[in-house]
């Protein structure tokens, strides 16, 4: 049985159709004892900063730090090094059998085969993603955020998207801690993450898996 992720919310949340398969799940960790407890102890080092210039050849724009955790369905010796007990024991949860029942039980997509990947991301001010669909390989996205003191004047929010115009939201979502999202990837699953406020006292943290096709 898992510890730390509600795998029973996560089976029972109904995925909406519009403007594309998604679902909120506002409480995706075992109580907010866990979830502060993982908010806590979110991993503070290793991270490297990716970013690209917004409108660049080659796809979206972007400036995140991310400290990867699973690659193409392994863990990364590295990454785990800078991970609390707790934390490993999560990374633990998302790779097993479980969990992946769970996504395929939600999403209706087959996930035999598929590779896990798993990173934590820090958005600082001025933090963003462009709007963008995720890649064509990949099954299933799920984004969980570990910040109990998030204000909405900070922006940051994942907004979902009706097409590629920043503007055309359907929704925003805030980083609550303990929330989180699941993404079905397709040619019309356009998403973006806002630019984080530079009025923002503390960095936006989540954690995002991927199962990929093999």
């Amino acid at each position: 049985m898992s510890q730390l992720l509600d795998l029973d919310a996560l089976m029972a949340t109904p995925l909406a159709e519009e403007p594309y398969p998604w679902t909120l799940l506002p409480h995706a960790l075992r109580g907010q004892k866990v979830a502060r407890t993982l908010e806590a102890e979110f991993p503070t080092r290793g991270f490297r900063t990716t970013e690209r210039r917004g409108g660049a050849p080659g796809g979206k724009g972007y400036h995140t730090r991310n400290l990867t955790l699973v690659a193409d369905g392994g863990a990364v010796a590295a990454g785990l090094s800078h991970l609390s007990p707790r934390w490993r024991e999560l990374v633990a949860e998302l790779s097993s059998p479980a969990y992946r029942r769970a996504v395929e039980e939600l999403t209706g997509r087959p996930l035999d085969g598929a590779r896990l990947a798993v990173r934590a991301v820090r958005y600082g001010p001025g933090g963003w993603i462009d709007p963008h669909t995720d890649r064509a390989d990949k099954l299933v996205t799920q984004t969980w955020y570990f910040n109990s003191g998030w204000r909405d004047g900070w922006a940051g929010s994942l907004r979902i998207l009706r097409s590629p115009d920043p503007a055309d939201a359907a929704a925003d979502i805030i980083p609550r801690l303990g929330q989180s999202v699941v993404l079905v990837p397709s040619d019309r699953s356009w998403h973006a993450v806002t630019p984080v406020s530079a009025a923002a006292t503390e960095e936006r943290k989540t954690l995002l898996v991927h199962f990929v096709a093999p």
